[in-house]
């Protein structure tokens, strides 16, 4: 609390400073308001716009905040049994949440991690069609119900709907058919609330749609969920292959990320300025010892495994006169990463279809190989990282990520409940297996309770990606001491979003040489298994 009364204060003073800001956000990510002042929506309104700040680090802290609201505490209040008093009146609700700026602009930017938020935002949506298809819905309650349709795009649809809903969905897709066919008016709320529920661009008359005037609030609707997937479909023949896709689960990995990209991002948190690499790793928060550790000029960095293209950009923006070569099996990935790349103005990014255990064929090498999340999804996990070892640079250094046995063992419970209720991996199945998994975490089940305070749960593809997904191993500590010492390589250290895990290791390891000991790091995840 103390860091972020701080935080505000510099910020006030000097606003257009990024470092402040990011500083800010970073001590307000564990922060969970007793109270407000008159001037903390607006300040965490111009957080959100920062671009050193990523949304999803501070939706709960803002949600905490929105919470003494009183029109909104009311709402959700009013809407948490999913059967509000008689009288509820659509319009009205959308109308104060309309008058909720702050509350508008979380909804745009990330899914909202909150269940109770979850099922406010499912009745309104439920309510918002109703009122739609009856021609009732006032132009008052538009900012909100626009807000609705992007937060239910951006998580990809991942509330749950019912029978009655499935069937007015249906009607309005074809009352909206019929009058672009025949040339007609289509009222901006009929677009609105098809958004909320299917995604404009899959309809065969969405192009009609781009060609006609539309309100600034409509237009961003139609933007997101029409005009920027159809860029992303004509980017698709535009990204080169490198390797071929052999191998039979890099191929069911594919076939994962064509259909669910992963993950959907609006905005993320840029480095506020670029360094070399010894600077990033060297200075705080990481503090390694490099040695005699001397930075290229212009490093070459391979992201294996880049997805949609988050990381990428948060690594160019990171490290100064870097190239960078993305690479990832999912065309539908990379598309979505080319657009977001082109759209935040990077230059130095080249996204590439490609196999890691394919790469060694491409005769590169790199003096950073980032490979975060992904080598738990080859078939041999060590293979794939022997490769990547092979074309990095003699002194070069490695960023991985690995899935914990110790730390997911909620994600195997969950995995097991899909396996033994035979859910697929529609979405209508995900959306299913999702209000089984919250039946029983409200129940008291804690493994369910844990899968339901992660991130990943409350969008569609992040879902699929966290529960579903077609290949997983996890590694202990010890294999992975194992794994370093047959690859030849030296453990540096772990980079942490949570400072305070350091921080809790450092009191009983003040030792510096202790930070890169895995084996006292496994004595520790054992005893805090949620914490690494």
């Amino acid at each position: 609390e103390e860091a972020f009364a701080c935080g505000r204060r510099a910020v006030s003073i000097n606003p257009q400073n990024d470092l402040f800001w990011a500083g800010l956000a970073s001590s307000l990510e564990t922060l969970s308001f007793a109270s407000l002042d008159d001037n903390l929506y607006q300040d965490l309104l111009h957080l959100l716009e920062r671009p050193t700040v990523r949304p999803s680090y501070v939706i709960r802290p803002i949600i905490s905040a929105l919470r003494h609201h009183p029109d909104f505490s009311r709402i959700v209040e009013l809407t948490g049994s999913g059967k509000p008093e008689i009288g509820f009146n659509y319009g009205d609700v959308a109308e104060q949440l309309s008058a909720i700026p702050l509350f508008l602009r979380m909804l745009e930017l990330n899914p909202i991690y909150d269940l109770e938020i979850e099922r406010m935002l499912t009745f309104l949506r439920h309510a918002m069609i109703e009122e739609a298809t009856a021609s009732k819905m006032k132009e008052k309650c538009l900012p909100f119900s626009v807000a609705l349709a992007l937060q239910c795009f951006t998580n990809e649809y991942v509330f749950s709907e019912t029978e009655e809903e499935k069937e007015a969905v249906e009607k309005l897709e074809q009352r909206i058919a019929l009058l672009t066919k025949k040339g007609h008016p289509v009222p901006p709320s009929f677009v609105v609330a098809l958004g909320t529920y299917r995604p404009l661009y899959s309809f065969s008359w969405a192009q009609e749609l781009c060609e006609r005037e539309w309100t600034d609030n409509v237009k961003k609707v139609i933007t997101w969920q029409i005009i920027e997937p159809l860029e992303e479909r004509s980017l698709l023949d535009q990204i080169p292959c490198v390797t071929s896709i052999q191998n039979s689960i890099s191929k069911s990995v594919r076939e994962q990320y064509e259909e669910n990209p992963y993950p959907r991002w609006i905005k993320t948190g840029l480095a506020y300025k670029n360094r070399t690499l010894a600077s990033v790793l060297r200075g705080s928060p990481l503090r390694f010892d490099l040695g005699d550790y001397v930075s290229p000029e212009s490093p070459e960095i391979l992201v294996a495994g880049c997805g949609t293209g988050q990381h990428p950009v948060c690594i160019a923006s990171r490290f100064s006169n870097a190239r960078l070569l993305a690479v990832d099996l999912s065309l539908n990935s990379l598309a979505y990463a080319e657009r977001k790349t082109r759209e935040l103005g990077f230059s130095n990014i080249e996204y590439v279809q490609g196999d890691i255990l394919e790469l060694g064929k491409i005769e590169r090498q790199f003096d950073l190989i980032v490979c975060a999340g992904v080598l738990h999804h080859l078939g041999d996990p060590l293979a794939g990282w022997q490769i990547l070892v092979n074309l990095l640079r003699p002194g070069g250094l490695m960023n991985i990520g690995l899935y914990s046995e110790i730390g997911r063992q909620d994600i195997i419970a969950g995995r097991s409940l899909i396996a033994e209720k035979g859910y697929s991996t529609s979405p209508e199945d995900i959306r299913r297996c999702r209000q089984d998994i919250i039946a029983m975490a409200e129940d008291g089940d804690n493994e369910m309770a844990k899968i339901c305070n992660r991130y990943d749960f409350f969008s569609l593809s992040n879902c699929r990606d966290l529960l579903f997904h077609v290949q997983e191993q996890r590694f202990t500590l010890p294999q992975i001491e194992q794994a370093l010492k047959s690859l030849q390589l030296n453990f540096l250290g772990f980079e942490m979003g949570d400072r305070r895990t350091l921080s809790r290791f450092r009191e009983s390891h003040p030792d510096r040489d202790c930070l890169t000991s895995l084996s006292l790091w496994h004595e520790f995840e054992l005893d805090n298994p949620d914490k690494l």
